[in-house]
């Protein structure tokens, strides 16, 4: 009887035993098995969030304006009227000596007529038969009598008298009745210039220099009043300097001798120094001396010209980076294998690209690791690689 007890309670013990370590083992692989997917989890979503580090761009802060290029010119002019047959291109550059032009003082296109006076190139340079009124620069002394007060009252003046010859229809006028006069003489002309071993231009009125017409267009047989100007010669290997008006500031955006990074519409780069920067109706003046690069600027007087005025380097993190944390803007960072919460000043965008300064204590530096998609990740969150 006490026998039979025993082994019952022992097999009691024994399935006791038995649930007890399977509940253990059951526990065991639950924790292991919870371990897992939280590890996965972490896993994945770390390598969702994405992290990138924080760089440095350099930013250009640059304005844009009208500008006006002045060298060393040297001008010839007639004491009577007669007519120009240029035999040069607009715009060649010649030699010293070279016969440029030729004037008849009978009023007709000849090119071989024994009257004419034959022009020749007082200097090496580049030739133009259609002067703007800001040929200032003759010697190096009238450099140093360039100011911007001068070059104003002198842009001004010729900008308002071609406002006004616009306004004229009669000079409309005239232009059609001197092509329907000069067309039966084409020909002629071209057929002089042939036998003269010199390319033709194509005859037609050329008014004035900043018309917009092609080199070739420019290039032909004109009548020139007494006392006006035949033609000029530039000296593009003379020193350049270039006057550049800027829109309104509320500082001077340079100083004297301050160097300056040039850009032109078309391409290209160069670099000069200020040497006067003043205030102008509606904006600024800057006159500089060019120093280097953009000969562009050297074969025509009009530009349009872009200044660099300053560079300043920034930190910058992926757009979507910087998040609102409990009313703070702000940055996830990877910092030993756990994501910290930093938060950040978010100066502005440009390019795809959060500009940002770090907030105290915690700065932000360039190579910090940021999360890209911080809506994936919490503070703290460890990083499992």
């Amino acid at each position: 009887m006490a026998e039979g007890t025993n082994n019952r309670r022992l097999r009691r013990n024994r399935k006791r035993n038995q649930r007890f370590l399977m509940l253990t083992l059951l526990l065991v692989v639950s924790v292991f098995l919870a371990g897992g997917i939280y590890s996965f989890i972490l896993y994945s979503l770390s390598s969702m969030a994405g992290l990138d580090m924080v760089n440095v761009v350099s930013w250009e802060h640059s304005v844009d304006g009208p500008a006006w290029s002045f060298q060393r010119e040297f001008i010839i002019d007639t004491d009577r009227s007669c007519m120009l047959l240029p035999i040069v291109g607009e715009g060649e550059r010649v030699s010293k000596g070279l016969e440029v032009a030729r004037l008849n003082f009978e009023g007709e296109v000849r090119l071989n007529e024994s009257g004419n006076r034959r022009l020749y190139s007082p200097m090496a340079g580049i030739v133009s038969y259609l002067p703007d009124g800001l040929e200032m620069i003759r010697e190096s002394r009238d450099y140093q009598a360039m100011t911007i007060e001068l070059l104003e009252e002198r842009i001004n003046r010729i900008e308002n008298e071609q406002r006004e010859s616009r306004g004229l229809t009669t000079l409309i006028q005239d232009k059609l009745t001197r092509e329907k006069e000069e067309s039966d003489s084409a020909s002629a002309y071209a057929e002089n210039l042939a036998d003269a071993g010199v390319l033709p231009g194509i005859i037609e009125e050329a008014p004035s220099a900043d018309d917009g017409l092609s080199a070739e267009e420019k290039t032909q047989p004109r009548e020139v009043k007494a006392g006006a100007v035949v033609m000029k010669v530039t000296d593009n290997l003379s020193e350049c300097y270039v006057y550049l008006r800027l829109p309104q500031q509320d500082e001077a955006p340079f100083l004297e001798t301050d160097p300056v990074k040039l850009r032109l519409e078309e391409g290209g780069e160069g670099r000069g120094v200020v040497l006067e920067c003043t205030e102008v109706a509606n904006g600024w003046g800057v006159l500089f001396r060019l120093d280097s690069g953009l000969e562009a600027l050297r074969l025509q007087r009009r530009h349009h010209l872009m200044v660099v005025l300053g560079v300043e380097e920034q930190l910058v993190v992926q757009a979507g980076a910087v998040v609102m944390k409990n009313g703070e803007l702000g940055v996830y960072i990877e910092e030993k294998n756990r994501i910290r919460w930093k938060p950040v000043n978010l100066v502005g965008e440009k390019d795809g690209m959060q500009i940002i300064e770090g907030a105290a204590p915690e700065a932000i530096v360039q190579g910090d690791l940021v999360v890209t998609r911080p809506w994936l990740v919490w503070d703290g969150m460890r990083v499992r690689g």
